[in-house]
């Protein structure tokens, strides 16, 4: 009897363990989650003849895949020139005329610079794998509101708040916690997003980056629409959800599809 009972503590103890570890591990996997979801619908919207061009270019790599792999090589120190590459910076009363541009790049001038290289004959393959994996992720990044942020917070970034008790930042919330709290895949969020109306399409297709970022940069004034906790906290949850979410879910069917119409029309 002593025994049975050492035993279920003993598997007992085993389960809280596994249970702490599993509930512990870092996030940085779920924050792929939007990326891979934008690379799906755009997988889905290639036509014939890039599509063989793409997976000629990645070796059968999709989009999805590749898609985070941008985010990845920020562990890699010679790729610390990459980092402004993912964002740019404009305050309210500013214009793409008079906002002062950083002179080691910036999202709309990567994608541009990027755009170039898959266009260019003379790339080589290695060139053309590294310029389709950063071109797949800044179009993702430029349609998330906070990635065309202000200076003074980096985007959100120091904006700290909680997220239904759990302390985080602004720009984490608009990167991944709204994608995550839907609790579905990349593939099953994906299908979910596909219902896409050609009116829709049509209205989002045949836009500048600069377009891309306008709209952005409407987009995240709501992002500050905070609510608070009975404390007085910040402290996001489901209200926040309610009005967000809608917000976010269109910004990657429209970077989706609009990373596939660019696409198409670079391997056509």
């Amino acid at each position: 009897m002593k025994s049975s009972v050492l035993l279920n503590n003993m598997l007992l103890l085993v389960s809280c363990a596994l249970f702490t570890l599993t509930f512990s591990l870092p996030a940085k996997a779920f924050g792929q989650l939007g990326h891979r979801i934008i690379g799906q619908i755009a997988q889905a919207n290639l036509s014939p003849t890039a599509q063989q061009q793409i997976n000629q270019l990645t070796d059968g790599e999709g989009l999805a895949q590749m898609s985070t792999w941008a985010d990845e090589i920020r562990s890699d120190k010679t790729w610390d020139r990459a980092a402004p590459w993912h964002y740019i910076s404009i305050e309210d009363d500013e214009t793409w005329k008079t906002v002062k541009r950083n002179p080691d790049g910036d999202i709309i001038e990567s994608l541009q610079r990027f755009e170039k290289v898959l266009a260019n004959p003379k790339a080589s393959q290695q060139e053309k794998w590294q310029a389709l994996a950063f071109y797949v992720h800044f179009v993702g990044d430029i349609h998330q509101p906070l990635h065309v942020g202000h200076s003074h917070d980096k985007g959100g970034n120091t904006v700290n708040l909680k997220w239904f008790g759990e302390q985080t930042n602004l720009h984490t919330v608009w990167d991944s916690k709204l994608i995550e709290q839907q609790q579905l895949s990349y593939t099953e969020y994906s299908d979910f997003l596909k219902r896409i109306n050609e009116q829709q399409r049509q209205k989002w297709i045949g836009q500048s980056y600069y377009q891309w970022a306008d709209e952005s940069k409407a987009l995240r004034q709501g992002a500050y629409q905070l609510e608070q906790n009975y404390q007085g906290e910040d402290d996001l949850r489901f209200n926040y959800v309610f009005t967000s979410k809608p917000i976010i879910e269109q910004r990657l069917q429209q970077a989706g599809i609009r990373l596939a119409e660019k696409l198409n029309a670079i391997f056509n």
